[in-house]
């Protein structure tokens, strides 16, 4: 492999690592900026006085309505919709599809694209961390069919991985919970519980 060519696929790499990462910071900010914004004046208007943390009580308050209002009904349809302009969009979609992929890990079962659950998959010479995303069944040649499922390793904190199709036999089922496991892979194992018990 050329030094180009190595150089080009680090670079796009380090884009898929860091533009999710500063968008969705940047985003945060922007929300928390602006309702602080208002925040402040509604206070002294309402109270008479400034209260100190209202603006981050009413930003985690949004974020929790919208993760509410839009998760059905026809606001999320209409989220749907957005979803399917956006994706045609050049590097537009490619960084919103990543990011919400990436943050769909913490949502419910009924999301297509949910880590399911926290396994250790046992993989030639290792054992690592990662996320069931789905199972299905495989039928070899020989018509003996086997139980499998995919399994998401990250490789660079969440948004950099491999997706590798396992028998279940070599899925280890355990009893942290996904965001458990978010904070192990994020925290470079340093949060890892003195016990880990398997299911």
């Amino acid at each position: 492999m050329s030094i180009t060519t190595r150089l080009r696929n680090a670079f796009i790499g380090g884009l898929v690592v860091l533009v999710p990462i500063v968008i969705t910071i940047k985003a945060l900010w922007w929300l928390f900026s602006y309702l602080d914004g208002l925040a402040h004046p509604l206070s002294n208007l309402l109270l008479g006085r400034d209260i100190q943390g209202l603006g981050f009580l009413i930003t985690i308050v949004t974020i929790l309505l919208a993760g509410l209002l839009f998760s059905a009904g026809p606001l999320k349809r209409l989220l749907d919709g957005a979803d399917a302009v956006l994706d045609v969009v050049p590097l537009v979609g490619s960084v919103y599809g990543t990011t919400k992929k990436v943050l769909s890990g913490f949502g419910g079962p009924q999301s297509k694209d949910a880590f399911q659950r926290f396994v250790f998959a046992r993989l030639p010479g290792r054992t690592t961390p990662g996320f069931v995303t789905g199972s299905f069944k495989l039928t070899l040649r020989d018509g003996v069919t086997h139980d499998v499922l995919t399994v998401y390793v990250p490789t660079n904190h969440l948004y950099v991985g491999d997706v590798v199709v396992l028998p279940v036999e070599d899925v280890v089922e355990t009893d942290l919970s996904v965001e458990d496991g978010v904070s192990l892979l994020l925290s470079a194992g340093a949060s890892v519980p003195l016990s880990i018990k398997e299911k």
